[in-house]
């Protein structure tokens, strides 16, 4: 670690410390007593025993303090019953934030207290998306740090080596341009008379409704080819007429229209109203590449002994490998940056905590190395803290997302559930042959009415 992060890293560590009343003098006794303190803990997915020992060390030190957890798993839901709570001024203490939701909804949040972690602390400590995204100025063009990431998650390309081998034995991977992707795709499919149409199929790709990350692998094509999504300000849509922007939508359907070469997806490959989708055809050895996040791995496993319990045939374990996004600019040869989606929840401190300073002093002994070290071996989530990226990426299967967090990037999103609504459905659209500008136009007029007049977020304004 460079010496000037160790120092900024103790900085805030011992913050927290002198904060939460740990640290003392040699020798001098602690008489007061704290009125205690209960915080109230909400968190998507993770199971209670993924924060008990960092809740239970943060206890330890400060015996007034309770924090207690509580579970949720749909996060449409979650949000809702969030946003409803706070508007009566209840809700919990603490609760998991996705990075897409902080441009509608930072203003429910209490920003972290100058004492815990100031924004020039912070850019020096996190990877510079989490930056981007956690650092918005206030109603006074102060900036603020509205949350702590304990990781940054991004999409990768899984695929089965085996079929690689079998097809594409010269090159021993898959293609790491999507121009090459396109021409192995051709190799890898097996065409057969069945409804699939595949006996095997290159990559899953291209549709909106039998795809898990559909919407994300658009986005993640749109921020490769550059598209200038808004205006300066963030008022103003700009890709209506976009020639990338239009590049992005018809690279994605192309994987799924009969007419293109790179042809390899369609309704009957996998069952859209699954929870695994093409995961099942990828486990039952139909598909040979995807696209996902580090969590997709598991998932994977779960289907394929799934389906080894139903007695179905599935691929090896040791045949599913997973090499970083492919890019639209060779990053070998081009000097144009790669770019990775990113897409992962922070904790964060509601606006009605009675408790605000006690919660971000927990959020603050969390985000230390230490525990983000532990963080990463309990979920394999790549660490957001640039401390860590390094080692990290040695790990053989989920190195590629600790090597994809430097070059990780969003879009501010004005609200993105209606967002992943209008692009799926633009998806639909040129796949019942409308015209792919003419849907990129009306894409562009559907998301400008969602859009503030203000714009999604302030921009800080440094002082003259």
């Amino acid at each position: 670690m460079k010496k000037s992060t160790s120092l900024i890293l103790l900085f805030v560590l011992l913050s927290s410390l002198i904060l939460s009343g740990c640290l003392r003098e040699k020798g001098a006794q602690n008489t007061t007593q704290k009125a205690p303190v209960t915080l109230t803990f909400y968190g998507l997915f993770d199971n209670d025993e993924l924060y008990a020992p960092l809740i239970q060390a943060y206890e330890s030190q400060n015996t007034h303090v309770t924090i207690l957890y509580k579970k949720f798993t749909d996060p449409e839901a979650y949000l809702d019953l969030i946003v409803n709570e706070l508007a009566e001024g209840e809700g919990p203490d603490i609760f998991m934030m996705h990075n897409t939701w902080f441009p509608k909804n930072y203003k429910k949040l209490t920003p972290a207290p100058a004492s815990i972690v100031t924004p020039e602390v912070f850019r020096s400590l996190f990877v510079e998306i989490a930056g981007e995204e956690m650092i918005i100025p206030d109603d006074f063009n102060v900036e603020q740090v509205w949350g702590l990431p304990l990781y940054i998650d991004t999409l990768a390309l899984y695929y089965n080596d085996e079929h690689i081998e079998d097809a594409l034995p010269s090159q021993g991977t898959p293609s790491t341009t999507w121009a090459g992707i396109k021409e192995d795709v051709i190799q890898l499919n097996r065409e057969d008379q069945s409804f699939e149409r595949f006996e095997r199929t290159g990559i899953a790709l291209g549709r909106s409704d039998n795809i898990l990350r559909a919407f994300d692998i658009l986005m993640l094509m749109m921020l490769q080819y550059k598209v200038e999504f808004y205006s300066e300000d963030l008022t103003q849509v700009a890709f209506g007429s976009d020639a990338n922007a239009l590049a992005a939508l018809q690279l994605y359907t192309s994987f799924a229209l009969p007419s293109q070469n790179n042809y390899s997806w369609n309704k009957y490959l996998s069952d859209a109203d699954s929870a695994e989708k093409e995961l099942a055809t990828f486990a039952r050895g139909k598909l040979s590449m995807l696209m996902g996040f580090s969590y997709t791995y598991e998932n994977i496993i779960n289907e394929i002994n799934a389906l080894k319990a139903e007695g179905e045939e599935v691929i090896d374990l040791n045949s599913v490998k997973i090499q970083e996004a492919p890019q639209v600019y060779d990053p070998e040869t081009s000097a144009e940056t790669r770019e990775a989606y990113a897409s992962y929840y922070v904790p964060v401190v509601s606006r009605t905590s009675a408790n605000s300073e006690e919660a971000w002093k927990f959020l603050a002994s969390m985000s230390t190395e230490e525990n983000l070290r532990y963080y990463n071996d309990e979920t394999h989530r790549p660490s957001a803290l640039r401390s860590l990226i390094e080692e990290q990426m040695l790990d053989p299967i989920y190195g590629v997302f600790a090597a994809q967090v430097g070059y990780a990037q969003s879009l501010p999103m004005a609200d993105p559930t209606e967002y992943k609504t209008l692009f799926l459905e633009a998806v639909d659209d040129i796949l019942d042959t409308v015209r792919a500008d003419n849907v990129l136009k009306n894409l562009s007029e559907d998301i400008q009415s969602l859009i503030p007049a203000d714009g999604i977020k302030p921009t800080y304004v440094p002082a003259e």
